[in-house]
């Protein structure tokens, strides 16, 4: 009978031992003859610690079942008989490499199984290693081949994103001046006319207002310099807005040499100061001279007072009731009177529809005078 149990076990590929409490092999199957090169006679003299490769881990797994299987009630049982209650509990599964006789031969890397064995009233322990070397192989390409997919996609979704921030940018954003379009605009404006409705508190004395702006004399220098300058004066101006007004604010080109800024929440003083500040700014810093220089290669050009560019401003306040389109038109009607109250001024539109030019001098006068009392 226990001739019959071998020769079954020594038709298995898996290496098959049998060791006692010490690690001293009992039996080794044909599978370990084969694949280690040792006899049946040598291996009979060997402790299992001699094929293993960091031997000391094997003695740790192997320490680590004895002390599980010593807790154990177990029973003499037949001859061969494995313990197969418990086989679960008194199962370690480790990956471990195995060294055959001539190292230069095969050092492979094996599944490790072990179970508890009772034979003529003795502890052994059986112990089942399975080659699979072929199958880490075929992991490791496989982790290399996945790692590479990820590599792929991750930069794959690297790019569409950076391509989708670049159609957000093209969708919301002017190709010349890279401010706002009008249609985003449009769109903030929408949004924050709902937050100012949804507020209960609207006696704070802060408003929501629309300044519109038009660069005056911007023709001449199409005309006399050419489209690459006029694109630069454009630029220019969109740089001295955004740099004169808060973070919160939004400032867009409404098209050719127009601009408009959308002030959330601001008091009417507040906003009349931001148009002065805007208009300075671009009457003070804005470098034609300089950019015709760099870009045209003339020196000393002359520039005619009367073709100066200035800004002419109409500005707006948003009250319940009113629409976007009606908030930007009152607006455009008060940058209307601008144009045609001589250009580089400031007409705000009042609530009841008339539009008011303001004397810089006297409104600075009056903002000191509050402050001052």
């Amino acid at each position: 009978m226990i001739s019959e149990k071998i020769d079954l076990i020594n038709l298995t590929y898996d290496m098959v031992f049998v060791i006692d409490k010490s690690g001293n092999i009992q039996f080794a199957n044909l599978a370990a003859e084969q694949n280690l090169f040792y006899t049946q006679e040598e291996f009979l003299s060997m402790n299992i610690s001699d094929v293993m490769f960091e031997a000391e881990k094997f003695v740790e797994i192997l320490n680590r079942i004895i002390t599980m299987s010593e807790h154990e009630n177990a029973s003499d049982e037949n001859v061969g008989e494995v313990n197969f209650a418990n086989i679960k509990e008194n199962m370690g599964f480790q990956d471990l490499v195995l060294i055959s006789k001539d190292t230069c031969l095969k050092i492979m890397m094996v599944n490790f199984q072990a179970r508890k064995l009772i034979y003529n009233g003795k502890e052994h322990f059986l112990l089942i290693l399975r080659d699979i070397t072929k199958r880490k192989f075929f992991e490791q390409e496989l982790f290399k081949i996945t790692e590479n997919l990820e590599r792929l996609v991750d930069e794959k979704t690297q790019e569409l994103q950076k391509k989708n921030e670049i159609l957000e940018r093209l969708a919301t954003r002017d190709v010349l001046t890279d401010l706002l379009n009008i249609r985003k605009f449009r769109e903030i404006l929408t949004s924050q006319i709902e937050i100012y409705n949804s507020k209960k508190d609207h006696d704070n004395g802060k408003y929501l207002s629309v300044m519109m702006i038009d660069a005056d004399h911007f023709k001449y220098y199409n005309d006399t310099f050419g489209h690459q300058i006029g694109d630069e004066v454009i630029k220019g101006i969109g740089r001295l807005l955004t740099s004169s007004v808060k973070r919160t604010d939004f400032v867009a080109r409404y098209g050719g040499d127009e601009f408009i800024i959308l002030f959330p929440e601001i008091t009417y003083e507040e906003s009349i100061q931001a148009c002065l500040r805007v208009k300075n700014a671009v009457t003070e810093k804005l470098r034609i001279k300089e950019v015709i220089h760099e870009i045209l290669g003339l020196d000393n050009v002359q520039i005619p007072k009367e073709h100066e560019i200035t800004l002419s401003i109409g500005l707006s306040h948003y009250k319940s009731g009113v629409t976007m389109d009606d908030l930007i038109t009152q607006a455009d009607t008060a940058l209307y009177a601008s144009k045609e109250g001589g250009r580089n001024c400031i007409h705000v539109m009042e609530e009841n529809g008339v539009c008011v030019r303001i004397d810089p001098e006297q409104f600075n006068k009056i903002v000191s005078e509050q402050f001052s009392d």
